[in-house]
């Protein structure tokens, strides 16, 4: 299986060594990490220990991370990943971490469909979650555009900040009709 996926606009791959300083760059970054309960990366050492743990998290088949390599410039504009994989329930979580300027609806909409595709077909997942601040609005307008349901909101699930989190719940199924329709259209609605 190759875990590296090719879209029109993007490279969706696997880090590699030389990656250290995209990923800090990324995750040092206070608008990409806002809404995720931690704090910008403040010296390149942190970048190495994600890579690593990333590459453990792989390995131990508890979840799979890929940076979204522009093909024009080459830069690295997100990392989107699926953790916490479930196999007996063919379930897992979706996480993504970009630059603010790049969460636009149709970059995110190709990133998202490619990775998605991958888990519904070559990882035979049923059902993936995305959980969301609801501060998130950017993210929370993708998610119901692209069709994800929003089940509910799961309280005081992680605390950060001396503040406890809420998450919003969206999850979307293998065979729900706005999979099928993405499918049908290759691609999720842009706008």
């Amino acid at each position: 299986m190759n875990w590296n996926l090719n879209t029109e606009q993007y490279y969706v791959r696997f880090a590699h060594e030389e990656d250290i300083e995209n990923i800090y760059s990324l995750l040092g970054t206070k608008g990409v990490v806002k809404h995720h309960p931690k704090s910008p990366m403040v010296v390149e050492a942190q970048a190495m220990d994600e890579a690593r743990r990333m590459v453990m998290q792989f390995e131990a088949k508890e979840a799979a991370f890929w940076l979204v390599e522009e093909k024009a410039t080459g830069k690295v504009i997100a990392r989107i990943r699926l953790q916490k994989f479930n196999w007996v329930s063919a379930s897992a979580q979706l996480v993504l971490d970009a630059f603010p300027d790049s969460k636009t609806p149709a970059q995110i909409a190709e990133i998202v469909y490619a990775v998605l595709t991958l888990g519904y077909e070559d990882l035979s997942l049923h059902r993936i979650e995305w959980l969301l601040q609801s501060t998130d609005t950017r993210t929370v307008e993708l998610a119901n555009t692209f069709g994800f349901q929003h089940e509910g909101q799961l309280n005081s699930v992680v605390e950060f900040d001396g503040k406890w989190i809420d998450y919003q719940v969206y999850s979307m199924l293998n065979n729900d009709d706005n999979w099928q329709s993405a499918i049908k259209n290759q691609g999720f609605p842009k706008a």
